[in-house]
């Protein structure tokens, strides 16, 4: 399934399509695939896509959004940011945080990976390898551009596609708590964006958002 256009409201996954690099042309079309695998399928924009490949493409649309002109690195972390994540089961560890962390820390580290392998296979140089997948896994998230970048994009989409059904299902106080760490993860540039689609989101959900970064850390 290849996927043109580069709106974050509609499917994508090459959001640089005029970028006639063959590694870039063979990057989307490998990551594609692995996407396309998901079992987990969604429709969008009345179009039948796989959770996966929905994923990745809002993600990407993002980053070429918020910087048209964005680094290769978060380019190829967007494309393959959480690759045959399916395949990785949150439920397969135990619930809780200490649970979920360890889940998050081993599946990023498998994620980051099988980029590495399909990126060597195409043929990128080392120095933009370990680069990527540096952004993947977020490291020097303070200090990085194209690492922020990515943190930026994966945010203002969780903000778009999740944060409504992620409020419905927990307490506001909960809710408060991680829009406040999203938001404090985002670059000034994210954080426009993120304002840009509060418009998308019910009045009430827009009210806990704008009471939580008018005070992130709570009572006492």
């Amino acid at each position: 399934m290849s996927l043109q256009t580069s709106t974050p409201n509609t499917l994508t996954l090459d959001a640089w399509p005029h970028d006639d690099d063959p590694r870039w042309r063979a990057a989307v079309i490998v990551f594609e695939a692995h996407h396309a695998a998901d079992p987990r399928t969604l429709v969008r924009a009345d179009t039948t896509t796989t959770v996966s490949l929905d994923y990745h493409a809002r993600v990407s649309a993002w980053v070429r959004r918020i910087d048209p002109t964005a680094p290769l690195p978060a380019r190829l972390g967007a494309l393959a940011q959480h690759v045959r994540r399916f395949e990785f089961p949150r439920d397969a560890y135990p619930p809780g945080v200490q649970g979920y962390k360890r889940w998050r820390v081993l599946a990023g580290v498998r994620q980051a990976e099988l980029a590495r392998l399909e990126l060597e296979r195409i043929g990128y140089d080392e120095p933009t390898i370990a680069h990527t997948c540096d952004v993947m896994l977020k490291k020097r998230l303070a200090n990085d551009v194209a690492a922020a970048l990515l943190e930026d994009a994966v945010c203002v989409r969780f903000v778009q596609d999740e944060l409504a059904t992620f409020a419905q299902q927990r307490q506001p106080e909960a809710v408060r708590v991680i829009i406040a760490k999203t938001w404090a993860k985002m670059s000034s540039a994210g954080h426009r964006a993120a304002t840009g689609v509060l418009a998308e989101l019910p009045s009430d959900l827009v009210a806990l958002v704008t009471a939580a970064l008018v005070s992130p850390t709570g009572p006492g």
